[in-house]
């Protein structure tokens, strides 16, 4: 192993002794050894850390929980190799998962990250609700192969220069800090998305957890939009503002934009049953037409796990989508009220700035 091929495993943990043994064990099974493994509790109450000192890795454990952006700063910050692999500690790697990234990042030109996706089946079974977000989850993001996409921070490979480049992850951020961090990596990397490096995740598994996950993520999205807003008019170049950016709906999937007007215009006609009684007859065929939209994966769903499963997962992705929508709305008046402020402050600071002598 050369230098160059010498890669730090940065892993992230709260309250995840259910998978971190299993976890680990993948990391320490791969191809490709690591040179450093390091696991950061982030202030657990289970005995997660207690798991970890099972293995070789270096422990660190945070006196505070103060979220999965600062707990990957800190591993980042604690190791020393040239090349950083992110892994959440509710997945498992395939045996070949860091051999294949580092391969494609020495091999690609211009690659300054090699990001992964999720296996169709669960890491650990527990029902339904999670085999349909597992499932949808390897779906979306097979096909998002080749193309610049969100970043997974569950199984990524970065350059260490890339990273320090791009400022590390927002700490202020409890959700959405992998799509701000993807807004801030520099443009003349390639951002290399591909399924030659594949991990199981246990996912959320009650249908009501799902949804709520759902909410409050897509609240978090007109924020990162506003912000990624803000860098564009300041004038901000060489990265992926447009990632986030406002007029990021038009460079979706055709699939997804169906499904995001449907469920916005089902959500729309809600308040006003009232005074028009008959529209709930209109809500069913919205749902046809986000399940039209969604048919590829609904016909993976079907291969997967046979008729009845697709039958479920087609209704639980009409609430997946009404949820998202609903959440995108709820965080509307968060972006607003930020910008707002700062307006506020800024303007607040302008006679202050002018007294001052230099």
């Amino acid at each position: 192993m050369t230098r160059s091929d010498a890669v730090a495993v940065v892993v992230p943990n709260f309250n995840k002794a259910k998978t971190l043994r299993a976890c680990l064990d993948a990391i320490y099974a791969q191809t490709h050894q690591p040179t450093e493994v390091i696991v950061v509790d982030d202030h657990s109450t289970d005995n997660s850390p207690a798991i970890a000192r099972d293995f070789p890795c270096t422990l660190i454990t945070t006196p505070t929980n103060q979220g999965p952006a600062a707990a990957r700063n800190t591993g980042a910050a604690a190791s020393t190799a040239p090349l950083l692999f992110f892994v959440d500690s509710d997945t498992a790697l395939a045996p070949d998962a860091i051999e294949n990234a580092i391969h494609l990042l020495h091999h690609t030109p211009n690659a300054g990250m090699v990001q992964g996706i999720y296996a169709p089946h669960p890491l650990y079974d527990d029902g339904p609700v999670e085999a349909y977000r597992v499932a949808f989850e390897h779906h979306w993001r097979k096909r998002s192969v080749g193309r610049d996409t969100g970043v997974l921070l569950a199984a990524s490979l970065i350059r260490r220069t890339v990273f320090t480049e791009a400022g590390g992850f927002d700490e202020r951020l409890r959700d959405g800090e992998d799509d701000e961090f993807g807004t801030r990596l520099p443009e003349r990397y390639r951002l290399v998305a591909t399924d030659r490096v594949v991990t199981r995740h246990d996912d959320v598994d009650r249908l009501l957890p799902l949804l709520r996950e759902q909410f409050v993520r897509a609240s978090t999205k007109p924020l990162l939009m506003l912000r990624t807003w803000q860098r564009q008019r300041a004038g901000a170049t060489g990265t992926r503002v447009g990632m986030m950016s406002p007029d990021r709906f038009r460079h979706l999937e055709w699939s997804a934009r169906v499904s995001l007007v449907a469920s916005g215009l089902a959500l729309l006609t809600a308040p006003l049953t009232v005074a028009v009684p008959w529209l709930p007859l209109t809500w069913p065929a919205f749902g046809v037409v986000i399940v039209a939209a969604n048919h590829r994966f609904l016909r993976f769903a079907y291969r997967l796990r046979g008729a009845r499963f697709a039958v479920f997962a087609a209704g639980l992705h009409l609430l997946a989508h009404v949820t998202l929508v609903a959440g995108l709305g709820a965080g509307l008046p968060r972006a607003g009220y930020t910008l707002l402020r700062e307006r506020t402050r800024g303007a607040r600071s302008k006679p202050a700035q002018a007294g001052v002598r230099r």
